[in-house]
């Protein structure tokens, strides 16, 4: 087959899909995970009335907003986000909608649910799946709130039990994305209380961590996830602008 009949198969494939973005808006001190520095925008930097032209400058960290953890991020010896894969971020998803359970915060979940989730929903994870945890934890992500209404959302998430995370990394996948602040981690109150992905089950195994996503909700459970990350030299990370095509 000719290259240009599998471009254009592709292409009748991808118009048959539709494209979900679950990023949240960069915003000037928008919430984030509470030790890392927030975003800044210089909103009038380039104007038209005095350059000609208009443009913002920001001040970001690589972990603001939708983001990407690279495996260095927590162990110094392994893979910036710039030796990373282009396509490291590009694969079919599974999406565990953990909504009609009610995580809690400080209260990680079990893999009971995962597997109930499995069941209910009927799929499996897969070797080089990218996983999804939709907590329902974008309802408590504020930027248009102030004092500790806007930080909660920063301070507080449910995370997964060592045994979910074991589970997910022996499966082989690829990534794993949540709307909270940190996927794996359970923390209350500001206070981490594990981290098993971090630590040891995903990033010493290369299996990239996403934070921040919201909006996950609106997509089907199974379908193809895509994101970019930037090629920072030496990155720990990276914002990226996820979208889910089902």
């Amino acid at each position: 087959m000719k290259s240009t009949d599998v471009i254009h198969d592709f292409m009748n494939c991808l118009n048959q899909l539709k494209a979900y973005d679950i990023s949240p808006t960069f915003e000037t001190n928008m919430p984030g995970f509470h030790n890392h520095p927030s975003l800044g925008i210089v909103e009038n930097h380039r104007n038209f009335c005095h350059h000609g032209y208009y443009a913002q400058t920001l001040i970001i960290s690589e972990h603001t907003g939708s983001h990407v953890d690279a495996p260095v991020h927590c162990h110094g010896e392994q893979a910036t986000i710039d030796q990373l894969p282009v396509d490291c971020l590009m694969g079919p998803y599974k999406k565990y909608d953990l909504a009609s359970f009610a995580p809690e915060a400080g209260k990680p979940v079990e893999l009971q649910i995962i597997k109930e989730i499995e069941k209910r929903d009927e799929f499996s994870v897969q070797a080089g799946d990218i996983v999804l945890i939709d907590f329902g934890w974008d309802k408590y992500y504020k930027p248009d709130s102030s004092g500790s209404e806007r930080e909660w959302w920063g301070k507080n998430e449910p995370g997964l039990t060592n045994e979910v995370c074991k589970y997910f990394s022996e499966a082989g996948i690829k990534a794993i994305g949540a709307d909270t602040p940190g996927v794996d981690i359970c923390m209350l109150d500001g206070k981490i209380l594990s981290a098993p992905g971090h630590v040891e089950y995903f990033l010493p195994n290369n299996i990239l961590i996403m934070e921040g996503f919201s909006r996950m909700s609106q997509a089907p459970a199974i379908g193809i996830f895509m994101a970019l990350p930037l090629k920072i030299k030496n990155g720990s990370g990276s914002p990226i602008r996820p979208i889910l095509l089902a």
